[in-house]
């Protein structure tokens, strides 16, 4: 018999996750383009948000409650100035004055230092919550099965001792 000459076509290594597509090099391309346009906003907006940032980057992935709550504070704080920024003049001047007004950057910044604290209280409180309701659910169990006891014998909790019958 003759043998089979493998005739497959090499296969393209296939693309890595960490390359991004069409959509989204283009989003990032006209993200650069606006932030550019507008890059009196994009330098308050750089240096006020540097605290989500770092939690951002410092966090873990799976907690994204705690950089979503810290984001949601810091953007708070920032809109005033922004705000205050569009209205007055947007210029590259204008937004250094701001983000060298010691006053203006403090608000900034405590704004996100009262995310961090509505996360920490706020994970202080469920956790409680939780560990009392798993607390009342274990009497719940227990009253249940010293009912059970008392009405099927100690057979129906396991508590059988093997070493009569044998």
């Amino acid at each position: 018999m003759a043998k089979k000459k493998n005739k497959e076509k090499k296969k393209k290594p296939m693309a890595s996750s960490n390359k991004m597509s069409v959509k989204g090099r283009l989003f990032m391309i006209g993200f650069i383009l606006l932030g550019l346009a507008l890059l009196p906003t994009t330098l308050l907006l750089g240096v006020g948000m540097l605290p989500s940032i770092s939690a951002f980057f410092i966090g873990n992935r799976r907690n994204g409650a705690r950089v979503s709550t810290i984001v949601a504070m810091n953007a708070a704080g920032c809109i005033p100035f922004i705000l205050k920024l569009w209205s007055v003049e947007h210029t590259f001047d204008a937004s250094m004055a701001i983000v060298m007004d010691t006053q203006s950057m403090m608000v900034i910044y405590v704004a996100a230092a009262f995310g961090y604290m509505i996360d920490w209280s706020v994970t202080g409180v469920v956790s409680s919550y939780l560990y009392q309701k798993g607390v009342q659910r274990m009497k719940a169990i227990r009253k249940r099965q010293e009912f059970l006891i008392s009405h099927w014998g100690d057979g129906i909790a396991g508590k059988v001792d093997n070493s009569e019958g044998s």
